[in-house]
């Protein structure tokens, strides 16, 4: 099994390559960052994540639009993220939607708080500090183990 995850994460804090890396400790995952993205053939891989932090209620735009230049999306995929707020059933929606709609079988959706540095937040020191922390690394190592539960019985029908 192949897995991929493209990850836009924020240098400063870097909450969302966490979670990818804690996922690759228990999974086949090879993680790009965006800007590496083109180097990967996403057909070569059985399921293809895509991940970033949120802001202003939605992934980073680059992230967004990379996706939007599909002309085909990988046949299976997975998004997560971290937020403020941890409300990623609302947060990761548009991504899903923007990967339905290019053809791509979106096989899980996961997300927790994480350090948010964003306005008058960091003029304290940010909210949820110690986020995202082994209970989110546990769920997140979960949530892959899940995918790839979920690969293997796609390739067995």
């Amino acid at each position: 099994m192949k897995l991929l995850a493209i990850v836009q994460s924020s240098e400063k804090t870097g909450n969302t390559m966490q979670i990818a890396e804690a996922m690759a400790e228990v999974a086949p995952l090879t993680i790009a960052e965006l800007k590496d993205a083109a180097k990967y053939n996403l057909e070569q891989f059985d399921a293809v994540g895509f991940a970033s932090g949120i802001n202003a209620g939605r992934h980073e735009p680059e992230l967004l639009k990379y996706v939007e230049g599909f002309e085909k999306a990988p046949k299976y995929s997975f998004v997560f993220s971290t937020s403020a707020t941890g409300n990623y059933k609302k947060y990761n929606q548009k991504l899903i939607g923007l990967l339905k709609s290019k053809g791509s079988n979106v096989l899980g959706s996961f997300g927790c708080k994480a350090l948010c540095t964003f306005f008058i937040f960091g003029l304290f020191g940010g909210i949820n500090k110690g986020r995202p922390n082994m209970d989110d690394f546990d769920a997140a190592q979960q949530f892959i183990k899940d995918i790839e539960t979920q690969i293997e019985k796609l390739k067995n029908n």
